[in-house]
Formats: C-alpha cells, structure tokens, sequence
C-alpha cells in the first residue's frame, strides 16, 4: 500500500500503528494556516477537496483520543457542504483486504474487520440512523434478505457515512447507543449537549466493555460533526 495514501475506510478500523501514520501524514497534508497552502502536496484525487481532507484529520483524531492518545487540537472546518472525492470501488477493496491482512497478522483496530454482510452491516448502521432513517431501514431489509453484496455493501456504506449528519440525526443515533449503557450513566438522553452525550457514550462503552459499540463506526465518527 502506498506510503502517501488517505485512507477511506472509517478510522476505527485502523491498527494504532497505522492510525499514527494517517495522522501524520494528514498533519502535513491539511494547511492550519489560512495563509499557506498544502496543494502542491496533496494526492491527486483529493485536490479540491481539501475541507474533506481537514474532517477526516479530525475523525483520525477523535479515534486516536477514544484509544487515549494524546493529539493537537481539531481543525476547523468549512460551514459549507463537504465534498469527497470520488471513491473508487477497486481501491477500496484494495484497502480493505490489506486491512484484513493486517488484522490477521496481529495488528487489530478497535472495529474488527467484518467477515459477512451481517456484522458489515451491524458496525455501520448507527452511522447510517444518524444520517437517513429511511435509508437505514431500507439498508436493514436488504441485510435481513441477504439481497446486497458484501462489496456492494461496503461501498455503499463507506460512501453513505461521508455525508454531513443532521444533529437531529445525530441525536437519534446517540440516543439509541445510550440504550446499550443506560444502567451506567447518569446522564439524560434528552439533554442538549450533543457532545457530551456522546462522550459519556464513548467513556462507558470502553469502561464496560460494550462490544456492540466498541466495533461501530459511529462511535468515533459522529464526534468530528459536531
């Protein structure tokens, strides 16, 4: 895999070793300073998309700080939409086994590496609720029937968790993780600080082990939106 590619996959499924290495290499890519410019420098799929270049910095930091690493503070990001390049299925599936083969070998991410459409499936779906309730529940009927594609599948997803949730979005899905570590926290679902919610989420889902959660997306993702 080439040293200067920017991962697609979701940060979660990313060993520590190759979490740092993205993190780095995203350091060097995304200008902090208005008045400098990384373009000279940015791969060439991602020119002109350097505001999805600054959120996915920010999603690797989130999962390094969910892991208890320490990383400089959150660049700020565009108000304005976000716009991803392209993806190409052939790459992502490249992406995808050399993930594997790294799991195999020893080096483990937080999310483990899903050998079926069910568990794909499970460790999106709150990415999903948080962005369109009626595509997670179409989604859901097609995992249920079997009718998607393990490789249909991941592109689909991959490419759903890239668009801006809503925060009612957000909070919905926040709302359904806190069920899973309810009789733990002592925070309200209702309450309107979406952040720590969320950050109570993530807290008592290491603390407790909660596996369902430890291997969603959702659970680093969401934060970078925030």
């Amino acid at each position: 895999m080439e040293k200067n590619r920017v991962f697609d996959l979701d940060a979660g499924f990313l060993d520590d070793e190759l979490l740092a290495a993205q993190m780095r290499l995203l350091v060097g890519l995304v200008s902090t300073d208005r008045g400098r410019s990384a373009g000279d420098r940015l791969p060439a799929n991602w020119l002109g998309h350097e505001d999805a270049l600054t959120l996915r910095l920010n999603q690797l930091m989130g999962e390094m700080t969910l892991r208890g690493h320490a990383v400089p503070g959150q660049v700020a990001v565009t108000g304005e939409a976000i716009i991803w390049p392209p993806l190409d299925a052939a790459s992502l599936a490249a992406e995808i086994r050399y993930i594997t083969a790294r799991a195999e070998a020893g080096q483990r991410g937080r999310i483990r590496m899903p050998r079926n459409d069910h568990e794909l499936w499970a460790t999106y779906k709150y990415s999903l609720l948080a962005r369109n309730r009626q595509a997670y529940e179409s989604f859901g009927r097609r995992v249920a029937a079997r009718s998607a594609p393990l490789e249909t599948l991941w592109l689909a997803l991959v490419n759903a968790s890239r668009v801006a949730p809503p925060e009612g979005g957000i909070r919905n899905a926040l709302q359904h993780m806190w069920g899973y570590v309810s009789d733990q926290s002592s925070m309200s679902p209702q309450m309107d600080d979406l952040d720590a919610l969320a950050a109570d989420v993530q807290q008592l889902a290491l603390q407790h082990e909660v596996s369902y959660l430890l291997n969603s997306t959702a659970l680093g993702e969401l934060r970078a939106w925030l």
